[in-house]
């Protein structure tokens, strides 16, 4: 309902809408009403509105006098964000806020009955795309009405089912519209225009999802890009507040890891199972200063808790709770996981398919060399170098 709406406003010359005053200062109200904590906004309006002291919709309910909520110009104004947020590195959070606001306003208590009627097919594409633990259709209540099966969802399971729903609407629309051809300079104008209309705004949450490194022939941050597919989209379930499967998770977790400390270490070493710990290849304070980046990471997803994550990250990178790294898994376990939660962020590409990309390390090495300063420029696609050389 919420992207049919802001269709209604597509054909508006974009650029010109931008550039008002006044839609700036309402850009900026609606994000900072959007990401920081509502309650420290509500205050009462006395003889003037103050933009500093008053949310967006008490800003527009005063000025318009209509109803804030999907009037013309709250439409404009969220159409507008959803296009220049989608090139910056806020889309995530936008989607995971975005999210939960629009649940919470669609939510309607069920005075009595079984609770929210959902009819079943549309209940397993939700579910099974959002692999949220709470959405498992074997917990579920069916009725067999007329030919047709129905979910009855109780109260708090339907509050989860209508987030994952909208979630996962809105990770596609910002999708869709990060993979339309736009110029540079538009990608950068939208991206200054959203850092501007944020000055001032509270962010809990890193944004930041490159990584830096520093081997031989390449320092800097990582590209988001030059990670292989199945991580990206692990990266971007995350982030938007998504619940990936206890293995997705390890895989992820320790592939961030190494990445990071040493891209060559794999599960199989000369034929051998590799037992390596973080600290043969990280220091302490590296390792610990990782742990607090991935756990505020971590803190979008619905079952998160700062105890079990810590510790579940120690003991997937082998630190103090275990003596050995548990792994990110290989690309053929990946496809043919097992029920183990893997196989659907597995969306291989072409650098996928190239002989010698058989574990997502090997992607990124394969990246990192194509990029290095150093690299064997006779090296053909047929002859991937699946190792990066590091700094003594």
């Amino acid at each position: 309902m919420f992207l049919d709406k802001l269709k209604e406003v597509s054909n508006l010359n974009l650029i010109e809408e931008l550039e008002k005053n006044e839609n700036k200062k309402l850009i900026h109200y609606r994000l900072k009403s959007l990401f920081e904590n509502n309650e420290e906004y509500k205050k009462n309006i006395e003889n003037l509105v103050d933009l500093n002291n008053d949310t967006y919709y008490e800003y527009i309910k005063r000025f318009y006098d209509i109803n804030p909520y999907d009037c013309s110009k709250d439409i404009l104004i969220n159409y507008l964000i959803l296009i220049m947020i989608s090139y910056s590195k806020y889309n995530n959070y936008y989607v995971k806020k975005i999210s939960e606001e629009l649940a919470k306003r669609e939510f309607k208590p069920k005075i009595s009955g079984l609770g929210h009627k959902i009819d079943i097919w549309t209940f397993i594409k939700i579910a099974s795309n959002s692999h949220n633990n709470d959405l498992h259709l074997e917990r579920m209540d069916l009725s067999n009405e007329e030919g047709k099966v129905y979910i009855y969802l109780p109260e708090d399971i339907y509050q989860t089912y209508l987030y994952e729903k909208i979630r996962l609407e809105m990770k596609e629309a910002v999708q869709k519209i990060k993979s339309k051809k736009i110029s540079e300079e538009l990608k950068i104008f939208f991206k200054e225009y959203i850092e501007l209309a944020l000055e001032d705004v509270k962010i809990v949450f890193n944004t930041d999802t490159g990584i830096k490194i520093n081997y031989e022939g390449f320092n800097g941050i990582i590209p988001e890009e030059w990670h292989p597919p199945c991580i990206r989209e692990l990266l971007n379930d995350i982030l938007t507040g998504g619940s990936p499967s206890h293995y997705a998770r390890r895989s992820f977790v320790v592939y961030w890891f190494v990445s990071q400390m040493n891209p060559n270490v794999r599960p199989l070493e000369d034929g051998e199972i590799c037992n390596k710990n973080a600290t043969d290849i990280a220091g302490e304070e590296d390792i610990e200063k990782f742990m607090d980046d991935l756990i505020a990471m971590f803190s979008t997803v619905g079952d998160f808790d700062t105890q079990k994550t810590r510790y579940y990250i120690s003991h997937n990178i082998g630190y103090k709770v275990t003596d050995h790294i548990t792994h990110c898994e290989y690309c053929k376990n990946w496809k043919i996981d097992g029920g183990k939660g893997l196989n659907y962020y597995c969306r291989p590409d072409s650098i996928c398919n190239l002989k010698g990309i058989t574990h997502p390390l090997d992607y990124l090495c394969y990246n990192i060399n194509k990029h290095s300063n150093n690299k064997n420029t006779s090296d053909e696609k047929s002859n991937v170098n699946n190792s990066v050389k590091l700094k003594k």
